[in-house]
């Protein structure tokens, strides 16, 4: 038997019926659906671009803070140099008797060693800045990315003047101190090329005989100022980088917490033991013992108003003192707490400047400058001691444990909170 099937017919009526209805909703969500994936996926993206845009601008804001302490760095050793070589420039007739360790930092200050390398000059991050074509398009802030540029041509300037200026041409080349070389016996060298001790005293004499180490030592106020101006430059600028894009002190412990690799490993209260000094214009040394006994040291200027009263006149005086502490070192995870002993506080070196007396005060106060230099010595110490110091920081390294970072959050004034940081660098004595 033969079975018949009986086929649906298609035609008009069929318009109205579900399916179609159902297609057309199909459609519809598809549409939805593929609407919403690429605006997600755009917010998505807008996200991660906004975000690596900040990123970028903390990384070029970080790179500027580091190149203005390498410059401070430079300052300081430009400082401490140039007060040894000072010393021995008027102590010639002395260099046969001198410590070693002078000449040697005086040599220092007047050689031009090839193999010195300035981390600060170094413009890897200043590459990756500029890296995109549309840098500046993408950073979103025109303003911005022109203060970087200045900061980055600031430095290039600096460095252009080093290796052009003759102030900055140590007087002592390498070829010069190639040929001194050549001139000594095979005996007075040591295995690692070094002159032996009597040598290296004769090539000093020789050095300051040269009319150029005076006048390189004479342009060390110029050099000085040269570096400062770039350092005034670039902070200024940096502030106003912070300012445009917003960005605190959290924000680049934050990325310094994310890139720098700091160490882990290690116990902070191991890496805390030795030898800390501040790379503050002020100079300050902090010693940690494993005892938790503690030591600072600072070197504070003061300003003194000094009454002449037979010569009716007064003087003002900028005098640098020295202070020494003792107290106690307490960690709690990574934050260091510090009570100062301040009943131990002690002035160190306190001197008043008689660079401004007249010859006439000078004369009248010779045998009794020494007593008024310990009557203000003995009232600045009790000022001191009087005070009531503790501080409290969040501490880091970096990953060489060479450098730690203070986080500290300060009151103002008006009373509101802000966040300070300080550097400080290990010093391998």
């Amino acid at each position: 038997m033969k079975k018949k099937f009986k086929m649906s017919q298609f035609g008009p009526n069929m318009i109205g019926k579900g399916w179609l209805k159902e297609l057309l909703l199909t459609i519809v969500g598809t549409a939805i659906g593929v609407g919403l994936t690429f605006f997600v996926n755009d917010k998505v993206e807008d996200s991660h671009q906004r975000s690596a845009q900040r990123e970028t601008a903390i990384m070029a804001v970080c790179d500027i803070d580091e190149i203005v302490q390498g410059l401070k760095d430079e300052i300081q050793l430009e400082d401490s140099l140039f007060q040894v070589t000072m010393y021995v420039s008027t102590h010639q007739e002395l260099i046969d008797s001198l410590p070693m360790d002078t000449l040697d930092m005086a040599f220092k200050y007047l050689y031009d060693n090839p193999t010195v390398v300035k981390e600060w000059t170094a413009n890897t991050k200043e590459n990756a800045f500029n890296s995109g074509i549309d840098a500046r398009m993408n950073l979103g802030n025109n303003q911005f990315y022109d203060n970087v540029q200045q900061c980055y041509y600031v430095r290039r300037s600096l460095m252009k003047v080093m290796a052009d200026a003759p102030m900055f041409h140590r007087p002592f080349s390498k070829d010069a101190y190639e040929d001194f070389l050549y001139e000594l016996p095979p005996t007075a060298i040591d295995y690692d090329g070094i002159p032996h001790p009597n040598a290296r005293r004769l090539m000093m004499k020789q050095v300051f005989a040269h009319k150029s180490t005076t006048l390189y030592i004479k342009r060390y106020f110029i050099r000085k100022d040269t570096y400062k101006k770039a350092v005034w430059n670039l902070e200024r600028l940096n502030r106003e980088n912070k300012m445009l894009m917003d960005i605190t002190d959290e924000d680049i412990e934050t990325y310094l917490k994310k890139y720098s690799n700091r160490v882990q490993t290690l116990d902070i209260a191991g890496q805390i033991i030795g030898k800390w000094e501040s790379n503050l214009e002020t100079p300050q040394t902090y010693v940690f013992q494993e005892n938790n006994i503690f030591e600072f040291t600072t070197q504070m200027p003061i300003s003194m108003q000094i009454q002449l009263g037979e010569e009716n006149m007064e003087v003002f005086t900028q005098n640098i003192i020295t202070v020494h502490m003792t107290g106690r070192w307490e960690l709690r995870g990574d934050t260091l707490l510090i009570d100062y002993d301040d009943q131990k506080a002690e002035i160190t070196e306190f001197d008043i400047d008689t660079s401004n007396f007249p010859q006439s005060a000078l004369e009248r106060l010779k045998d009794s400058l020494d007593i008024k230099r310990e009557e203000g010595k003995s009232s600045m110490q009790d000022y001191i001691r009087q005070r009531d110091m503790k501080s409290t920081q969040i501490v880091s390294f970096d990953k060489y444990g060479k450098t730690m970072i203070w986080i500290m959050e300060e009151t103002t004034p008006a009373g509101n909170k802000q966040t300070t940081s300080k550097q400080l660098t290990r010093n391998p004595e």
